[in-house]
Protein backbone atom coordinates (compact mmCIF):
# COMPACT_ATOMS: atom_id res chain seq x y z
CA UNK A 1 0.00 0.00 0.00
CA UNK A 2 1.51 3.18 -0.70
CA UNK A 3 0.94 6.59 0.33
CA UNK A 4 -1.66 8.12 -1.41
CA UNK A 5 -3.47 4.50 -0.91
CA UNK A 6 -2.73 4.89 2.78
CA UNK A 7 -4.05 8.53 3.60
CA UNK A 8 -7.14 7.62 1.19
CA UNK A 9 -8.11 4.65 3.34
CA UNK A 10 -7.08 6.91 6.50
CA UNK A 11 -9.84 9.22 5.09
CA UNK A 12 -12.50 6.91 4.54
CA UNK A 13 -11.99 5.30 7.76
CA UNK A 14 -12.03 9.16 9.31
CA UNK A 15 -14.84 10.16 7.66
CA UNK A 16 -16.98 6.77 8.71
CA UNK A 17 -15.93 7.63 12.16
CA UNK A 18 -17.03 10.50 12.30
CA UNK A 19 -20.44 10.86 10.50
CA UNK A 20 -21.77 7.63 11.69
CA UNK A 21 -24.42 6.79 14.33
CA UNK A 22 -21.99 4.08 15.58
CA UNK A 23 -18.81 2.01 14.87
CA UNK A 24 -18.27 -1.40 15.89
CA UNK A 25 -14.95 -3.70 16.09
CA UNK A 26 -15.34 -7.55 15.78
CA UNK A 27 -12.77 -10.29 15.75
CA UNK A 28 -13.35 -12.23 12.34
CA UNK A 29 -10.21 -14.65 12.76
CA UNK A 30 -11.84 -18.01 11.40
CA UNK A 31 -14.51 -17.09 9.26
CA UNK A 32 -15.07 -18.61 5.79
CA UNK A 33 -15.17 -16.75 2.47
CA UNK A 34 -18.56 -17.88 2.39
CA UNK A 35 -20.02 -16.51 6.10
CA UNK A 36 -17.87 -13.29 5.83
CA UNK A 37 -20.13 -12.22 2.40
CA UNK A 38 -23.11 -13.44 4.71
CA UNK A 39 -21.78 -11.15 7.40
CA UNK A 40 -21.33 -7.96 5.03
CA UNK A 41 -24.77 -8.94 3.28
CA UNK A 42 -26.66 -8.61 6.90
CA UNK A 43 -24.70 -5.66 7.77
CA UNK A 44 -25.65 -3.61 4.05
CA UNK A 45 -29.54 -4.69 4.71
CA UNK A 46 -29.28 -2.94 8.04
CA UNK A 47 -27.51 0.20 6.49
CA UNK A 48 -24.31 -0.53 7.80
CA UNK A 49 -20.56 -0.86 6.04
CA UNK A 50 -18.43 -3.59 6.77
CA UNK A 51 -14.65 -3.41 6.12
CA UNK A 52 -11.95 -5.58 7.43
CA UNK A 53 -9.15 -3.00 8.60
CA UNK A 54 -5.28 -2.52 9.06
CA UNK A 55 -4.96 -1.99 13.08
CA UNK A 56 -2.37 1.25 12.40
CA UNK A 57 -4.58 3.22 9.71
CA UNK A 58 -7.86 2.56 11.81
CA UNK A 59 -5.71 4.21 14.75
CA UNK A 60 -4.87 7.08 12.59
CA UNK A 61 -8.17 7.58 11.31
CA UNK A 62 -10.12 7.49 15.12
CA UNK A 63 -7.74 9.79 16.88
CA UNK A 64 -7.62 12.55 14.10
CA UNK A 65 -12.28 12.36 13.31
CA UNK A 66 -12.42 12.37 17.54
CA UNK A 67 -9.39 14.92 17.98
CA UNK A 68 -11.59 17.23 20.37
CA UNK A 69 -13.84 14.46 21.90
CA UNK A 70 -12.71 12.64 25.37
CA UNK A 71 -9.36 11.29 24.65
CA UNK A 72 -9.62 8.17 27.75
CA UNK A 73 -13.10 7.29 25.50
CA UNK A 74 -10.88 7.36 22.05
CA UNK A 75 -7.52 5.29 23.98
CA UNK A 76 -10.43 2.46 24.89
CA UNK A 77 -11.60 2.32 21.90
CA UNK A 78 -8.20 2.10 20.08
CA UNK A 79 -6.61 -0.17 22.55
CA UNK A 80 -8.86 -2.94 21.37
CA UNK A 81 -7.63 -2.68 17.54
CA UNK A 82 -5.50 -5.73 18.22
CA UNK A 83 -5.34 -8.30 15.93
CA UNK A 84 -7.29 -8.70 13.10
CA UNK A 85 -10.39 -6.56 13.03
CA UNK A 86 -13.85 -6.03 11.15
CA UNK A 87 -14.92 -2.35 11.18
CA UNK A 88 -18.63 -2.11 11.08
CA UNK A 89 -20.00 1.68 10.28
CA UNK A 90 -23.83 2.61 10.67
CA UNK A 91 -25.34 5.71 9.78
CA UNK A 92 -28.96 5.32 10.20
CA UNK A 93 -29.66 2.33 12.33
CA UNK A 94 -27.40 1.55 15.08
CA UNK A 95 -29.66 -0.34 16.59
CA UNK A 96 -30.29 -2.67 13.85
CA UNK A 97 -26.53 -3.06 13.20
CA UNK A 98 -25.62 -4.12 16.72
CA UNK A 99 -28.96 -6.51 16.55
CA UNK A 100 -26.73 -7.90 13.33
CA UNK A 101 -23.33 -8.14 15.41
CA UNK A 102 -25.12 -10.17 18.06
CA UNK A 103 -27.07 -12.23 15.80
CA UNK A 104 -23.69 -13.06 14.45
CA UNK A 105 -21.89 -14.03 17.96
CA UNK A 106 -24.13 -15.80 18.95
CA UNK A 107 -24.31 -18.14 15.63
CA UNK A 108 -20.91 -18.38 14.75
CA UNK A 109 -17.99 -19.22 16.70
CA UNK A 110 -14.99 -17.77 15.01
CA UNK A 111 -16.85 -13.95 15.37
CA UNK A 112 -16.43 -12.03 18.49
CA UNK A 113 -17.23 -8.35 19.13
CA UNK A 114 -14.64 -6.70 21.10
CA UNK A 115 -16.28 -3.54 20.97
CA UNK A 116 -18.04 -0.22 19.84
CA UNK A 117 -18.06 3.20 19.60
CA UNK A 118 -21.62 5.19 20.32
CA UNK A 119 -22.09 9.32 20.38
CA UNK A 120 -18.54 9.67 21.41
CA UNK A 121 -18.27 7.01 24.29
CA UNK A 122 -16.44 3.77 24.02
CA UNK A 123 -18.83 0.74 24.52
CA UNK A 124 -17.70 -2.89 25.87
CA UNK A 125 -18.84 -6.01 24.45
CA UNK A 126 -21.72 -6.18 27.32
CA UNK A 127 -22.65 -3.15 26.38
CA UNK A 128 -23.36 -3.50 22.81
CA UNK A 129 -24.86 -6.92 23.50
CA UNK A 130 -26.66 -4.73 25.63
CA UNK A 131 -27.35 -2.34 22.73
CA UNK A 132 -28.81 -4.79 20.35
CA UNK A 133 -31.46 -5.55 22.82
CA UNK A 134 -32.97 -2.45 22.23
CA UNK A 135 -36.15 -1.85 19.92
CA UNK A 136 -34.86 -1.02 16.23
CA UNK A 137 -35.44 2.01 14.38
CA UNK A 138 -38.80 0.62 12.70
CA UNK A 139 -40.21 -0.71 15.77
CA UNK A 140 -40.13 2.27 17.58
CA UNK A 141 -41.84 4.10 14.73
CA UNK A 142 -44.21 1.75 14.78
CA UNK A 143 -44.87 2.11 18.50
CA UNK A 144 -44.77 5.80 18.34
CA UNK A 145 -47.27 5.74 15.15
CA UNK A 146 -49.60 3.70 17.37
CA UNK A 147 -48.94 6.25 20.21
CA UNK A 148 -50.15 8.97 17.87
CA UNK A 149 -52.99 7.05 15.91
CA UNK A 150 -54.73 5.86 18.60
CA UNK A 151 -56.22 9.53 19.90
CA UNK A 152 -57.30 9.93 16.40
CA UNK A 153 -59.05 6.26 15.90
CA UNK A 154 -60.49 6.99 19.64
CA UNK A 155 -62.13 10.33 18.31
CA UNK A 156 -63.80 8.90 15.67
CA UNK A 157 -65.01 6.16 16.86
CA UNK A 158 -66.72 8.60 19.41
CA UNK A 159 -67.87 11.21 16.90
CA UNK A 160 -69.36 7.92 15.32
CA UNK A 161 -71.50 7.08 18.58
CA UNK A 162 -74.29 9.02 18.09
CA UNK A 163 -75.04 8.36 14.00
CA UNK A 164 -74.65 4.70 14.88
CA UNK A 165 -77.39 4.81 18.08
CA UNK A 166 -79.88 6.46 15.73
CA UNK A 167 -79.52 4.31 13.00
CA UNK A 168 -79.92 1.20 15.11
CA UNK A 169 -83.07 3.16 16.90
CA UNK A 170 -84.87 4.21 13.55
CA UNK A 171 -84.37 0.30 12.30
CA UNK A 172 -85.84 -0.70 15.84
CA UNK A 173 -88.80 1.81 15.37
CA UNK A 174 -88.94 0.38 11.66
CA UNK A 175 -88.96 -3.14 12.93
CA UNK A 176 -91.36 -2.20 15.46
CA UNK A 177 -94.19 -0.46 13.05
CA UNK A 178 -93.75 -3.43 10.04
CA UNK A 179 -95.15 -5.69 12.84
CA UNK A 180 -97.81 -3.79 14.46
CA UNK A 181 -98.66 -3.18 10.50
CA UNK A 182 -99.46 -6.76 9.86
Amino acid sequence: MDRAEREAEIEFLSDNFKNSAFALCADYRGLTVAQMIGLRRAFGQSGAVGKVVKNTLARIAMERACQEGDHTEVSKFVEIFEGPNFLIFAKEDPVGSAKVAAKFEKDLEHFAIKGGWFEGRFIDKSGVVEFSKMASREETLSKLLCLISTPATQLVRLLQAPAQQLVRTLEAVRGKLEKGGE
